[in-house]
């Protein structure tokens, strides 16, 4: 059957859906980005946390402190990604984190982009 989708859906046929090996590496990507750490149980050390990271304020120190914690948390917990770059912006209202990597197995290069809206902008 391959991967599951995350979250979890029931295709039309009833049974669970696959996700494709992109579409399971972007949600794990997604799961590890918007983790706390101590949230998983038996995984106290897994996660970014980086709806934290909207607290750091939005100045080049925080963005780079911000892509180094991704940048350690994908090297350690997603063998099966080898990290290219990782850029975090961020706007008015929106926490912004692109990631580039590439599928060690196939060679493919895929590129992820996530939005987070910032709590309590104007």
């Amino acid at each position: 059957m391959g991967n599951l989708f995350f979250p979890f859906q029931i295709g039309s046929l009833g049974l669970p859906r696959a996700a494709s090996r992109g579409e399971t590496i972007r949600h794990k990507l997604e799961q590890l980005l918007f983790t706390l750490p101590g949230e998983r149980v038996n995984r106290p050390d897994y996660g970014c946390g980086v709806q934290q990271l909207i607290f750091a304020g939005a100045g080049r120190e925080a963005a780079t402190a911000a892509e180094y914690l991704i940048s350690s948390n994908i090297t350690r917990n997603l063998p099966e990604v080898n990290l290219d770059a990782v850029r975090v912006t961020a706007d008015d209202a929106t926490l912004y984190v692109d990631i580039l990597y590439t599928v060690p197995d196939t060679g493919e290069e895929a590129a992820a982009s996530f939005a987070m809206p910032l709590e309590g902008a104007p």
